[in-house]
């Protein structure tokens, strides 16, 4: 038996509201914790710690230097990017964090960051709630493989593309889709801001970066989502 990996969620952003509570001017719901934390759940990750911090890079840095201490996983959303208030991977930086890789080729989840600080791992996840979950289901599961020795990552089968789909990046696209049991459907609401989509898929289908246009019949890469 391995240990069981203790993870910390930092959720960023002045304009996050609890649920529940009233939104002022410019606040949106924050989803980013319970769906996290439900994945985590799912993949037998029970030792769960959520916090929260502005758009501060001292607070932020704080925080994350309190978390590190006290886990071997850290996962942040949101602040990930380059604009004015994006402070996770300076703050990551401050708490000697050695930066992995910054950015990937891959719509949702282009602005994604891994670093190390010696055996303690760090995400930074994209803010918006499908760009998350995308990233934990593609990238967190692998580390949360390799700390548990047990498989947790997502199944990857083939199969037939019942829709078109127009790709405006080369990028690797990861959709939300659904699977019959014979064809894979792309399915509406794909935009990262939306978790619509997500609701009703149970796979996530893999469009590879050179092509910019799929047609039905073509065969593509899927991953099924937990149940």
């Amino acid at each position: 038996m391995y240990p069981q990996p203790k993870v910390s969620i930092i959720v960023t952003g002045k304009e996050l509201q609890v649920p529940g509570m009233p939104l002022q001017y410019g606040q949106v719901y924050e989803s980013n914790s319970f769906t996290l934390a439900a994945a985590l759940q799912t993949a037998g990750i029970s030792d769960v710690s959520i916090c929260y911090a502005d758009d501060d890079l001292e607070q932020l840095t704080d925080i994350l230097n309190n978390t590190l201490s006290a886990s071997d996983v850290v996962l942040l959303t949101g602040g990930v990017s380059v604009g004015d208030y994006d402070f996770v991977v300076k703050a990551a930086e401050a708490c000697d964090v050695k930066t992995i890789f910054h950015k990937v080729k891959q719509r949702p989840g282009k602005p994604l960051f891994f670093g190390k600080q010696k055996e303690k791992v760090v995400f930074g996840l994209p803010g918006n709630p499908s760009s998350v979950l995308t990233c934990f289901y593609q990238y967190v599961l692998l580390v949360l493989e390799s700390l548990t020795r047990r498989s947790v990552q997502l199944k990857r089968e083939e199969a037939t593309l019942k829709n078109q789909y127009n790709k405006t990046h080369q990028f690797v696209h990861f959709l939300k889709g659904f699977y019959d049991g014979d064809t894979v459907e792309i399915l509406e609401a794909q935009e990262s801001y939306r978790l619509r989509s997500f609701a009703k898929a149970n796979c996530l289908i893999e469009l590879g970066e050179a092509s910019r246009v799929y047609q039905p019949g073509e065969n593509v890469f899927f991953y099924l989502l937990p149940v």
